[in-house]
């Protein structure tokens, strides 16, 4: 599949995980959406990056799903942080 086409899908995807979890007071990652991104595994994670990018967002879960163990976290960690983890690491591997 080109990266056209993946991005394509992802924001398929990601248009219908937000519209079906806009209006819960926490994400909802049981979600069938939620579950293909992550399924997509590394070809997710281009357009994951350009989302954390934007702003904090729960889509880290799904990098937590496709990377298990790659950040360990202790307790409460804020949303902000843990995704400015994860931009700090994909910074260094994703290619832009």
């Amino acid at each position: 599949m080109t990266r056209t086409t993946l991005g394509k899908q992802f924001a398929s995807i990601l248009s219908n995980w937000n519209r079906e979890t806009a209006y819960l007071s926490v994400g909802n990652f049981n979600n069938k959406y939620f579950n293909e991104i992550v399924n997509m595994k590394e070809d997710a994670v281009p357009f994951i990056y350009e989302e954390l990018k934007k702003g904090p967002t729960l889509l880290v879960y799904a990098l937590d799903k496709i990377y298990p163990g790659e950040v360990k976290c202790e307790g409460y960690v804020p949303l902000q942080t843990i995704c400015n983890v994860w931009l700090n690491i994909l910074s260094k591997t994703v290619k832009h």
